[in-house]
């Protein structure tokens, strides 16, 4: 059975942190774990090409169990004096230097896992992840970020399923099967984001808001689906706004309209008739001017969904309002 071409990618300061000492003495466990396809693509057994952990200087007392472990080591210190004194690092930089160049460079790749429950990386897996490339990132249960991954990343490693990983061990194969059964990978146990009453309300208000917006009047000429298109879009980008949509979910979310579809078929053209999916966002544009779009040189269109300043202000005043 062919394998999946992976490299994995540590934010070790912010894994560490999250999962507990069993992290750093267990590391052929929960790296094992990965290999035998956890959260892999059809389950399919990876092959890291490369594995790298990223820590500041503190955590370098770790290199050699992580080196035995088939890893190289990068020391990533802070240069401003304040973040030094301050225990910071510019691990965050690094590995998103790496994951680009990995990403355009690396021949044959069709995985990355970014191993990091850091939210700033959310750019990052929009910016990598193609049709080609599958990026899998980490997540905690006990904050949003679980959720904000789930709407962006290909997978989600749950930190309670890595930390059960640090004791993981191949089941025995059976005599009648080619390999071993994939890692059985338990179901994360969700907890509801802890937020202030002021900020559930104002995130109340900004959803009537965007509501009523959507229930304005439009007209389109070229498609009865589009004004239907364009509130899927917002929906999708007012979760994460002001960052870039993947072309991927924009279409998969776009797949609820029935006469959609991004490849002609009998009796249904591609991107509702448009010529492709640039000039569709493009239309989409000119009904909600939320939406932006850009041209990429190499990633084609970005789409990103700017939240309107009436909306927000509207929403906080409310919300001011109402306390």
């Amino acid at each position: 059975m062919s394998r999946v071409n992976s490299v994995l990618l540590v934010d070790f300061d912010n894994i560490h942190a999250a999962t507990g000492e069993a992290f750093t003495e267990k590391v052929a466990n929960w790296v094992l774990w990965l290999e035998d396809g956890a959260l892999s693509h059809r389950q399919k057994r990876r092959k890291f090409l490369s594995k790298r952990v990223y820590w500041n200087l503190q955590h370098d007392i770790h290199r050699q169990t992580f080196e035995a472990a088939g890893f190289e080591a990068f020391n990533c210190r802070a240069f401003a004096k304040n973040k030094i004194n301050s225990g910071k690092s510019s691990a965050d930089i690094v590995l998103t230097m790496d994951a680009v160049e990995m990403a355009l460079q690396r021949k044959g790749l069709e995985e990355i896992i970014v191993l990091t429950t850091d939210s700033d990386f959310v750019p990052v897996v929009n910016r990598i992840q193609s049709p080609r490339l599958r990026v899998v990132v980490g997540g905690k249960e006990t904050d949003p970020t679980y959720d904000l991954y789930s709407q962006h990343a290909d997978a989600v490693v749950h930190m309670s399923a890595l930390k059960a990983a640090c004791d993981y061990e191949r089941t025995k194969r059976k005599w009648y099967r080619f390999r071993s059964p994939p890692p059985e990978v338990p179901e994360p146990r969700l907890v509801h984001e802890r937020r202030s009453p002021l900020m559930m309300r104002v995130r109340s208000a900004v959803r009537d808001e965007m509501d009523s917006r959507s229930d304005e009047p439009r007209s389109d000429d070229a498609h009865p689906h589009l004004t239907r298109a364009a509130e899927l879009v917002m929906q999708l980008g007012a979760r994460t706004p002001d960052q870039p949509i993947a072309r991927e979910k924009i279409i998969k979310a776009l797949g609820a309209i029935p006469d959609f579809t991004p490849t002609p078929q009998k009796g249904k053209p591609a991107w509702f008739g448009l010529r492709n999916f640039a000039v569709m966002m493009m239309r989409l544009r000119a009904l909600e001017p939320c939406i932006e779009v850009r041209p990429q040189k190499r990633n084609g269109t970005q789409v990103i969904c700017r939240m309107p300043d009436k909306a927000v202000k509207s929403a906080v005043t409310q919300a001011e309002a109402r306390a």
